[in-house]
């Protein structure tokens, strides 16, 4: 079995060909789906962003920012009114993304938990295409990456 390094990011935040692993960028655009964003959206999506460029911070103008916007627009709107849709958001993340990486067990663990905190005590739940597409990503780089 072939063993795989991940790179650092460079300069533009992009990762090195060396590696056939699924980034975080991926794994979000992954979860795009008509779902309308919420609050746990834009909490996995946070987290999911903090690990990709590890600043430990949402980015300005980011996925992250937006996801938050757009769950505090469809919270604004009434029950017949367009909603924005996860797809708006995170469909082209590894574009908007300042740096990515490859998506580890600890990075899916990190995204679950902040959708879970978020979805408790809430009608619906929301987030799990974002946490559910990022614990995909994660079983997928088994064995592709190395410490």
């Amino acid at each position: 079995m072939a063993q795989f390094t991940v790179p650092a990011p460079g300069p533009t935040g992009a990762v090195g060909k060396a590696t056939d692993a699924v980034t975080i960028g991926e794994a979000l655009q992954a979860a795009a789906s008509d779902a309308p964003v919420d609050l746990v959206d834009a909490a996995a999506v946070q987290a999911a962003e903090t690990r990709a460029t590890g600043l430990g911070r949402v980015v300005l103008g980011g996925v992250a920012a937006a996801a938050q916007k757009a769950a505090e627009t469809n919270m604004r709107l009434d029950a017949g009114e367009e909603k924005v849709r996860l797809r708006d958001v995170v469909g082209s993340a590894t574009a908007v993304l300042p740096a990515n990486k490859a998506v580890t067990r600890e990075d899916a663990r990190k995204v679950a938990a902040a959708a879970e905190r978020n979805a408790r005590g809430r009608r619906g739940g929301g987030g799990s295409d974002v946490a559910d597409a990022v614990a995909a990503a994660a079983e997928m780089n088994q064995g592709k990456l190395t410490r």
